[in-house]
């Protein structure tokens, strides 16, 4: 409310407020955790504990991924993961085949990205 204020006093007040109560809460903050620290009997999993709260890192493992393939919803993992998979692979395809450079003028016969590629992959695996 005091923040969409058209009052120029009321905003100024409310800015000095908010920048004391801001530093009344961080000092609050570090001290519960200076006292939770000093009273510990095992400090590095109280450390951690501190830091995963602070950090809010917690995993969350009811991440369910839904896609829409052809028209239909789908959650099966594999199905997503193959789908994106085909996809990122036919985009260089793509570009290979859209891209008037690489088509053969005459004498300019340029190599094919993706054969340079497999050609080197192949090499690769042989050594």
């Amino acid at each position: 409310m005091c923040r969409k204020s058209n009052d120029a006093e009321l905003k100024i007040y409310y800015k000095n407020y908010w920048k004391i109560l801001s530093k009344v809460i961080t000092l609050a903050k570090k001290l519960y955790y200076n006292n939770k620290l000093a009273n510990s009997t095992n400090k590095p999993k109280t450390t951690r504990s501190i830091i995963k709260t602070v950090t809010n890192n917690k995993k969350n493992f009811n991440n369910i991924i839904t896609i829409v393939i052809d028209g239909k919803t789908t959650t099966h993992q594999q199905t997503i993961a193959e789908k994106f998979n085909n996809y990122y692979v036919s985009v260089a395809d793509n570009i290979t085949n859209n891209n008037p450079i690489n088509s053969n003028n005459g004498d300019l016969k340029k190599i094919n990205p993706l054969d340079y590629l497999y050609s080197w992959k192949i090499q690769v695996l042989m050594k």
